[in-house]
């Protein structure tokens, strides 16, 4: 399961942790959002040491469509209706900030990093009322937007939502870059974070690291409380095929109903992505085999060069969460929570949390704050959410099917060594995984995604 962008990287090489040491900041995640806080709080004149459990680069970030896009699907109507136009506005805001800055650093940087500028569509072939919506509600909020009905796919559709000004590039390429600059310890893995001090456990030993500031940016927070980040949002799992041969779009293209497809090039080679469920749920359809389907009706003759499949951590109320953990720990804060939207998400992340440990005011703290309470946008998810953990926490646990080749077919088995829930065995992937919080693991309980720190026992 090899993404695009693993089979085109040369990744570098950083040490493990071998001694105790101090600094102004520790970021926790050698991800896209780790790597570009550290840079920014280097920038600052911090010190500050990146620890990363395995390679950096090889979590989400090396299984994105890496679409740089202020465009997250039909979200402006969504957060008008939700927040009110101006943080609505403060969102688009945010992002088209990101933007701007990722070509900034690239081009004053000169990182060959495949960056192409491109406009990105949320299309319909379901009727236009939602899209033309979107693009009303997307001008209100200072986008350029528009609504078009010709498109560059393969298949008619009723209308797009259109955002010019747009970008793509070739994620780990851009990291590795900026990366070459830090210090940065691998196969260096947290175990527990104590106020200004971490514990690192690495093939060596035991080591501590002291910090003024400690970030987390794990993808999925590791501290389960305080934050309690848990009961706030669930992980959703999605799906790629990376086609070859394939005549290059100059957009980006993401559908508006659940039953579609996302579409980007790198060269001659397309991504088309979708077949999303919630992470764990049970499924008669294999992701692969729908997108493969699917490419063959829109391309013929095409080939597949890689398949891959991602998380995204989903937040009950549509915000991610970017700022401090909680209010017992003013020093430790968080980046999670990034729905589909990780590149400029790792981007606002990064420039609000070096703001804020910087003593600089940023103007979306608020807008972002993990201390925020939306319990309108909120209810509806927490609900559902607490309603599978239940389910998945005590009642399967009755129904436990014997042998683990009996429970695979069966569907559920093992226990999550996060917080005790039932595991689903997942046909497309070969997986275990976690209906409650997310945590994958191999077909023989080796840890693939957290919130678990560590393998299941099968």
């Amino acid at each position: 399961m090899e993404s695009i962008w693993l089979k085109e990287y040369n990744a570098p090489e950083f040490p493990s942790l071998d001694r105790d040491l101090e600094a102004d900041a520790a970021v926790v995640g050698g991800g896209l959002a780790g790597i570009l806080t550290a840079y920014f709080l280097a920038e600052h004149g911090k010190r500050v040491v990146i620890l990363e459990g395995r390679r950096i680069g090889l979590g989400a970030t090396a299984y994105t469509t890496a679409k740089i896009t202020s465009q997250h699907g039909l979200c402006y109507a969504k957060l008008i209706r939700n927040y009110g136009q101006e943080r609505a506005r403060q969102y688009a805001k945010a992002n088209q900030k990101a933007i701007k800055s990722y070509q900034h650093i690239i081009e004053s940087k000169h990182i060959d990093c495949d960056y192409l500028p491109a406009y990105a569509d949320v299309y319909s072939i379901h009727g236009t009322d939602n899209v033309r919506e979107e693009a009303e509600a997307a001008r209100i909020c200072g986008i350029d937007a528009e609504f078009v009905t010709d498109t560059e796919l393969p298949f008619a559709v009723d209308g797009s939502v259109r955002f010019s000004g747009q970008a793509q590039f070739h994620p780990l390429k851009f990291l590795s870059s900026l990366a070459r600059g830090l210090e940065i310890y691998e196969h260096s893995f947290v175990t527990d974070v104590n106020s200004h001090r971490l514990t690192v456990k690495t093939d060596e030993g035991e080591y501590t690291v002291k910090a003024q500031d400690i970030v987390i940016a794990t993808h999925y927070p590791m501290i389960n409380a305080p934050g309690f980040y848990f009961t706030r949002m669930h992980q959703s799992l999605s799906y790629v095929l990376a086609l070859k041969s394939v005549p290059a779009l100059n957009g980006m293209y993401l559908s508006a109903g659940e039953d579609g497809f996302s579409f980007r090039s790198y060269g001659d080679t397309l991504l088309i992505g979708g077949c999303g469920h919630r992470t764990g749920a049970r499924s008669e359809i294999n992701g692969y085999e729908q997108l493969k389907e699917a490419a063959k009706r829109f391309f013929p003759g095409t080939e597949i060069a890689a398949r891959w499949s991602n998380e995204d951590s989903m937040p009950h109320d549509g915000l991610p969460f970017i700022g401090r953990y909680s209010r017992a720990t003013p020093h430790i804060y968080v980046a999670s929570g990034f729905q589909k939207w990780g590149m400029t998400t790792a981007m606002i992340a990064a420039m609000m949390l070096s703001d804020e440990i910087s003593d600089i005011t940023n103007e979306f703290e608020g807008l972002f704050s993990p201390r925020r309470l939306h319990i309108a946008a909120a209810a509806g998810p927490f609900f559902k959410d607490m309603g599978i953990t239940l389910q998945n926490l005590i009642f399967k646990k009755f129904m436990r099917a014997g042998t683990l080749e009996e429970e695979k077919k069966k569907g559920f088995g093992p226990t999550c060594p996060h917080l005790g829930c039932t595991m689903t065995w997942n046909e497309t992937d070969q997986t275990w995984d976690c209906p409650c919080h997310g945590s994958r693991f191999t077909a023989d309980g080796s840890i693939i995604n957290n919130p678990a720190k560590k393998g299941m026992d099968i």
